[in-house]
Formats: structure tokens, sequence, C-alpha cells
């Protein structure tokens, strides 16, 4: 993560050195504004200034079908979690497969639908 504010030479440093390839954007109150690559980074100026926008984002507590969705529908490697505008976290492909395999073993068990842990995001 990095913050609308930061130099984009100190993000990309700090990106590099975590291994990363992109970071989520937080403006000063701490909301998603976005997202970044690191190959924009190198361009200078403020990470805010190069951010894009995040279209793909559910809400916290969203079913896990929403979230698959929304990850198809932008051929997205992952989304954003949200409560409200705030930013909680991420969810990707390996995630999600995991919460759908809770899911389904629940389903072979009986369990309850509302009993089964990581039915939505909740847990991104």
């Amino acid at each position: 993560m990095t913050r609308v504010d930061e130099p984009a030479g100190q993000a990309l440093e700090r990106l590099r050195a975590q291994g990363g390839r992109w970071a989520v954007v937080l403006d000063r109150a701490g909301d998603l504004h976005g997202w970044v690559g690191a190959g924009e980074l190198v361009a200078g100026g403020t990470v805010g200034e190069l951010a894009h926008r995040m279209t793909a984002w559910v809400p916290v507590g969203a079913p896990l079908k929403q979230a698959f969705g929304v990850m198809l529908q932008y051929d997205a490697g992952w989304v954003a979690v949200l409560e409200g505008s705030r930013f909680l976290g991420v969810l990707t492909p390996a995630r999600l497969h995991e919460a759908l395999r809770r899911s389904v073993d629940a389903d072979t068990r009986g369990v309850r639908r509302g009993q089964v842990p990581f039915d939505s995001v909740a847990d991104a």
C-alpha cells in the first residue's frame, strides 16, 4: 500500500524491496484512491498523480458469488474489499478458491450456510 502524496520514487523503492508489481493507493483518510503499477512509478511525481481508478471492488460481507463475478467482469487478478470507501484488503483467486472449497465442504457435511466460515468477503 501507498498513499497519494508519497513520492513515486520512494514508493517504487519500497515496492521493489517487497517484490511487488503494483500497490493499492489510499488517500489521506485511508480510503481507496486506486492502484498503481511499478512501471508507472518511474515517471516521478506523486503516487496520486499516477494512480488508476479502482473498478474491481466489493463491499465487505458481499457473497463470494458477487466477488467472483466482479473478478470475472473486470478480468482482475484481485478485487479490493471496502467498508464504505475504507480499504480493508484484497481478495485474490487463491483466497476465493479457499473460501469456495470451505463452502462446498460444509455443504457435503450438511452445515447450514450461516455457519460456514468464509461464506463472504468479511475475512479478506
